[in-house]
């Protein structure tokens, strides 16, 4: 009787197997359902809104405290607060990188970011730690920068970003909220409008949806 009852003991390879092939089966069902790329994705896009809203709270404050805004400073910039102004956020008429006055397309932005520090820093509307973002880097590339947008007699500003998970671009198209913005002849932005078809490449500032930040 012994014997017969510790022969029963332990399981049998096949049930081992069994065991091992649905376990298998519900890691992968997981890792699908979790997806970790896109995942990391939505942490990028929360990461830029933040950032983005950081901007623009601190370009808000300036204005408030100076009746102007960065640009403002800048030659062909300072005859009005109406005047229009686009452009990547590492530009120093923007104010988280400095530059060159005479320009208000002045980049300051170097290798491992601002070269030197802009309005909003100097005037602690921002930390020193903002201007270290991929954002203000020389090396990023355009699609990863963060877009400044002021229309001709608006007084509102906005700050744009192209998001990098599906559930974000899936918001685009007619009725979503993303929005289309217009570029000149420098690159630069120049108008903001709803982002009525959905890209087919999200991987350029001209084929791209954008969300924009205050979001409607």
């Amino acid at each position: 009787m012994k014997k017969a009852y510790l022969r029963r003991q332990g399981f049998t390879l096949i049930e081992l197997l069994v065991v091992i092939t649905l376990i298998g089966v519900l890691a992968v069902a997981v890792l699908s359902a979790l997806n970790p790329i896109e995942q990391i994705n939505k942490g990028r896009d929360a990461a830029k809104r933040a950032d983005s809203s950081q901007l623009l709270n601190a370009i808000d404050r300036y204005f408030a405290s100076n009746e102007k805004f960065p640009w403002n400073n800048f030659t062909g910039y300072t005859a009005s607060v109406d005047v229009a102004f686009g452009g990547t956020a590492d530009f120093a008429g923007v104010g988280v990188c400095g530059g060159a006055v005479g320009s208000p397309l002045a980049t300051g932005a170097g290798t491992s970011g601002c070269s030197s520090n802009g309005y909003l820093i100097n005037t602690q509307e921002l930390k020193n730690q903002y201007g270290k973002r991929p954002y203000f880097r020389s090396t990023s590339l355009p699609a990863d920068k963060l877009q400044v947008y002021k229309a001709i007699n608006e007084p509102s500003v906005s700050v744009c970003f192209i998001p990098s998970s599906k559930a974000t671009r899936d918001k685009a198209g007619a009725n979503g909220p993303l929005k289309d913005l217009t570029f000149d002849g420098s690159g630069n932005v120049s108008g903001i409008a709803t982002c009525s078809t959905v890209p087919t490449d999200w991987s350029t500032v001209d084929s791209a949806c954008f969300v924009c930040i205050p979001e409607e």
